[in-house]
């Protein structure tokens, strides 16, 4: 069995749907044995309530989770490691907001009872050098020892939208993974990337990391549309009285594959949208009085 887990913290109402949104699909498998939400805002998860446990932090939390370093995104390896330290014999799934699940669990599940972790999938080597912050982390931290692993050129930096923790060695490879990204939060290396790559680096050292981006998508890289479709969906099952049960059979028929998981726009095309509406301003205007 596998605990869930998500973060989601803020006022940004997308972020909180596109969180129920995803829960729900991880809902219809029987190996979620129960889904935990860390959170700031418990108000958005009303509908949820009798799914999902909620672990309320604060700003308070937030910020000494962050660290010396006062790094943002070393949150999300906080979070884990309090679930664990609540759950310590049990699988842990961590998910961004904006993934779903498409598959079934089944194989993660024997892979996790052999030891064996999982991020989404593996994206580029250290020596990728694909833009500024890339070339600035490989001049920085490359041949460098963090949490006694020495960095290379193939080191891998692995997607963490998913990041699936075996229960017997889910301890370690967090304290391994707080460790490896406090000390390179402690370099000049840009930290934008730097949770990410002490995951891809700890888990890889401590197991045979597997990617699992077949039976679970993460649309970072096309939310407009995914959110319109979200927000289409939930609203439908608002007005029409449907039950968190209903949603989560109604997702079994769901198309996957009908929106892509990335689009990237032209920059050529977001300047002309941009000279439209500059030139092109909208007219008579009026607000109620």
């Amino acid at each position: 069995m596998i605990n869930l887990i998500l973060l989601t913290f803020g006022e940004r109402l997308e972020n909180h749907y596109q969180a129920v949104f995803s829960i729900l699909t991880y809902l219809k498998d029987p190996l979620i044995k129960r889904v935990i939400v860390v959170t700031d805002r418990r108000e958005f998860y009303t509908w949820l309530q009798n799914e999902i446990e909620i672990i309320e932090i604060n700003q308070t939390v937030l910020n000494e989770w962050q660290g010396a370093h006062q790094f943002f995104w070393r949150v999300k390896i906080k979070a884990l490691e309090a679930v664990q330290q609540k759950y310590p014999q049990e699988n842990l799934l961590y998910v961004d907001s904006d993934t779903f699940l498409a598959g079934e669990l089944s194989a993660m599940q024997a892979q996790l009872s052999q030891g064996v972790p999982f991020m989404h999938k593996a994206e580029w080597a250290l020596n990728a050098q694909k833009d500024k912050t890339l070339k600035k982390m490989h001049r920085t931290l490359c041949g460098k020892t963090v949490a006694d692993i020495r960095l290379t050129d193939q080191t891998t930096m692995w997607n963490a939208g998913v990041i699936a923790l075996p229960a017997d060695k889910a301890e370690a490879m967090i304290a391994l993974t707080l460790q490896a990204c406090d000390e390179m939060c402690a370099t000049d290396s840009p930290k934008r990337l730097l949770e990410q790559f002490a995951f891809s680096v700890a888990l890889n050292h401590l197991g045979s990391l597997q990617p699992c981006d077949k039976i679970i998508g993460h649309y970072w890289g096309n939310k407009i549309e995914w959110n319109q479709s979200i927000a289409e969906f939930l609203l439908n099952a608002q007005l029409t009285g449907r039950s968190v049960t209903q949603c989560v059979e109604s997702l079994r028929e769901f198309d996957w594959s009908k929106l892509p998981l990335t689009k990237k726009q032209r920059s050529t095309n977001e300047k002309l949208k941009g000279l439209i509406d500059k030139f092109f301003r909208p007219k008579n205007i009026s607000y109620f009085s």
